[in-house]
C-alpha cells in the first residue's frame, strides 16, 4: 500500500506538471511541431544517448577496481540498463539500489563498496554536469546579466560538488582513524560512522591518478554523449539551437529526471520546455514538442533493451525487486544489531 500511495503521488505529480506544460499551448500548433519532426533523427537521438551507458559502464570499473579490477562489461551494463529499467517503470525509485545489487548478486562484489561507488557515480555526475554547464554558459547565445549569473551560480555550484568529492576521499583516506573515533561514540553516531566509511571504500579510485583521470574522462564523456543525443533530437523536433545550448540545459534536464514521477513524466517536459523557450527562445509548440519527443527518445530504448536484457540474462522482476529491498534493509538490520549488542 505504501509503495501503491508513493506511486499515486507520483503520478498525480506527473500530471499536474504535464497540465502545466501544455497549459497555454496550441494544441493544433503542436500536433503540427510533431508531425514536422524527424523520426530518423529521434531514432539516432535515442541512440546516441543509450550509447552515453558505455561510459559510464567504464567509469563504474574504474571506481570499483581497487575493489575488484578487471570486473566483466556485460553484467556491469545488464546492471545499469536493468536498474534504469526499475526506476522508470516501477515506483520508489529503486533502481539506485538495483544496481549494486544484481552487481553483488552476480559479480560477489561486496555491498558496501558496491554502494559506495555509486554515491561517488552521481557527485561525479553532478561535477560533470556543472563543468559542461559552466562551458556552455560562456559559448552559448545568452547574454548581459542572465549570463554572469548562471556562471556564477554554477561555479558555486562545482565548488560544493568538489568539497563533497574532497571529503569522501579524506574520510577514506582516514579510514582507520575514524573506524577508532566512531566506536568510542554513541551507538547512533557509531552505525552512521560505520556507514559512511564502508560507502567511502567507493570513492578510492579517486585517491589514485591513474583512476581518476579515467573516471574524470569517462564522466565528461557520458555527459557530452547525453548533451549530443539531446542535441541531435531537438534539433530533429524543429528547434534551432546550438550544441553549447545543450550543455546549459544539463542541469534542468538531470534535475527533470529526478522529479519522482514515473518515467521521469512531467519533470523531463518541464525543464525541456522552460530551458528552450526562456533561455533560448524556441517558440512554445515547438519547445513543447521537443520535451515530448525527447522523452520517449531517452526511455523507449531503455524499456526495450532492459527488458530484452531481464529475459536474455535470466533475471526474473522478482529478483530485481528482492535486491533492492535486500540493500534498503541492510541499514534496518544494521540498526537492529547495534541496538541488540548494546542490550
Amino acid at each position: 500500500m505504501k509503495e501503491f500511495l508513493k506511486y499515486a503521488a507520483g503520478l498525480g505529480l506527473a500530471v499536474l506538471l504535464l497540465w502545466i506544460v501544455l497549459r497555454g499551448v496550441d494544441r493544433a500548433a503542436l500536433l503540427a511541431a510533431i508531425g514536422r519532426a524527424s523520426v530518423l533523427g529521434l531514432v539516432a537521438a535515442g541512440a546516441v544517448n543509450l550509447a552515453h551507458n558505455v561510459f559510464r559502464v567504464w567509469r563504474w570499473r574504474a571506481l570499483l577496481a581497487p575493489v575488484r579490477p578487471n570486473l566483466p562489461f556485460r553484467p556491469m551494463f545488464t546492471a545499469v540498463i536493468v536498474g534504469y529499467l526499475t526506476t522508470w517503470v516501477l515506483p520508489g525509485r529503486l533502481g539506485e539500489l538495483v544496481r549494486p545489487a544484481l552487481l553483488t548478486a552476480r559479480e560477489g562484489v561486496p555491498i558496501g563498496p558496491s554502494l559506495g561507488s555509486i554515491v561517488a557515480d552521481r557527485v561525479l555526475d553532478g561535477a560533470a554536469i556543472l563543468v559542461l554547464f559552466a562551458t556552455g554558459t560562456f559559448l552559448s547565445p545568452i547574454q548581459g546579466d542572465a549570463a554572469r549569473k548562471i556562471q556564477s551560480a554554477a561555479l558555486v555550484l562545482l565548488a560544493l560538488v568538489l568539497v563533497f568529492m574532497v571529503g569522501a576521499v579524506v574520510a577514506g583516506s582516514f579510514r582507520g582513524r575514524l573506524e577508532g573515533w566512531f566506536e568510542r561514540r554513541g551507538r547512533l553516531l557509531r552505525w552512521g560512522g560505520r556507514a559512511v566509511l564502508s560507502l567511502a571504500l567507493g570513492t578510492e579510485a579517486l585517491r589514485r591518478p591513474r583512476l581518476l583521470a579515467l573516471v574524470l574522462g569517462h564522466s565528461l564523456l557520458a555527459w557530452l554523449t547525453i548533451a549530443a543525443g539531446v542535441w541531435i533530437g531537438v534539433r530533429a523536433s524543429g528547434a534551432n539551437v546550438s550544441f553549447p545550448a545543450m550543455l546549459v540545459m544539463l542541469p534542468l534536464l538531470a534535475f527533470g529526471v529526478a522529479v519522482p514521477t514515473p518515467g521521469g513524466a512531467g519533470g523531463y517536459h518541464a525543464a525541456m520546455a522552460f530551458g528552450l523557450e526562456m533561455l533560448f527562445g524556441v517558440p512554445a509548440d515547438t519547445a513543447v514538442a521537443a520535451g515530448i519527443l525527447m522523452h520517449l527518445a531517452v526511455v523507449l530504448p531503455v524499456i526495450v533493451l532492459g527488458l530484452v536484457l531481464l529475459k536474455t540474462e535470466g533475471i526474473s522482476w522478482g529478483d530485481v525487486l528482492a535486491a533492492a529491498r535486500g540493500v534498503r534493509g541492510l541499514g534496518r538490520e544494521t540498526g537492529q544489531r547495534e541496538e541488540e549488542g548494546a542490550a
